[in-house]
């Protein structure tokens, strides 16, 4: 399987590091330390926003990328550090800063700014608290049954017509989950979780990696209604990242329980034995395991 840079660095980063103390390292969505959760995300001008992006937009959606890592832990965001690098003649706003964080009611209480030569770069780091249960990418097993919180694809949509010459810049906008991952941290209800950050054939592929698993896609289930695209529906929805959807799976016995609390998930596949990831197509299965996003305006 071909892994891009960003992974193959992650997975050379993993191997160096001392996790001393550190209940839960690199490989999940978040840090866990005892009782504490932390995650970080990183967003470059031309990388992960256009230049005409208004400010607010982009720090909803930075902030949103790290509550939604907690969330995909089944925990809660409560606090938030930020570190800015803010180019000569760039007009930021201090309400402008501190609105998402209080979106999600989270605490901003540090950071550091300093400027920069010609790109706007923003760095978020967000503490939560764990809940009950610690949701990861490892507990999946043959048998469960995949869900989605939500269809995704339009993120995707959004952001063909913003680098078209579109000015309304909705896609930044998508909420983080956090209701849902709050259940499933108090019921324990998911036995894995990830946040569609990459694509839910990349997102889906960390699962089946270390869940030791495969994970099916049904085509016949994934819904691509809300869409308007030309072509293949499924594999533009299957390609859409920066959702900030939960993919998560269910042991067969809990799939009643979870549907009578959380109505609004979306079933859209399987687990079974084997490994890899694939759509389930009428004319057979489909590899996509590297179906995602690459992070590139």
């Amino acid at each position: 399987m071909k892994k891009n840079k960003e992974f193959s660095l992650i997975e050379r980063l993993s191997s160096m590091l001392n996790n001393g103390g550190v209940t839960l390292g690199v490989g999940d969505d978040a840090a866990l330390f005892g009782e504490t959760l932390v995650a970080k995300d990183i967003m470059v001008e031309g990388v992960h926003f256009t230049k005409g992006a208004p400010f607010l937009h982009i720090m909803r959606k930075i902030v949103t990328a790290n509550v939604s890592d907690i969330a995909a832990m089944g925990g809660t965001a409560e606090y938030g550090l930020l570190g800015i690098a803010i180019p000569e003649g760039y007009d930021v706003n201090a309400e402008d800063i501190v609105k998402p964080f209080e979106m999600y009611g989270v605490k901003l209480i540090g950071g550091d700014t300093t400027s920069s030569q010609d790109s706007l770069f923003v760095s978020v780091t967000i503490i939560g608290r764990k809940n009950q249960h610690v949701l990861q990418r490892s507990g999946a097993n043959a048998g469960d049954v995949i869900y989605l919180s939500r269809p995704v694809g339009r993120v995707r949509e959004l952001l063909e017509q913003e680098l078209a010459g579109g000015d309304t810049y909705n896609h930044y906008l998508i909420k983080a989950e956090t209701e849902l991952g709050d259940l499933l941290g108090r019921t324990g209800l998911a036995t894995s979780c990830i946040d569609v950050s990459d694509g839910v054939g990349r997102d889906a592929s960390h699962i089946a990696d270390k869940s030791g698993v495969c994970m099916v896609i049904e085509e016949s289930r994934f819904p691509v209604e809300h869409l308007h695209v030309k072509g293949d529906a499924v594999m533009f929805a299957l390609g859409s990242g920066e959702e900030f959807a939960l993919l998560f799976t269910v042991a067969e016995k809990d799939i009643s329980e979870l549907e009578m609390l959380a109505p609004s998930a979306v079933r859209v596949g399987y687990v079974e034995t084997g490994s890899g990831v694939y759509l389930e197509r009428e004319q057979g299965r489909v590899d996509i395991s590297e179906k995602g996003y690459e992070h590139t305006y």
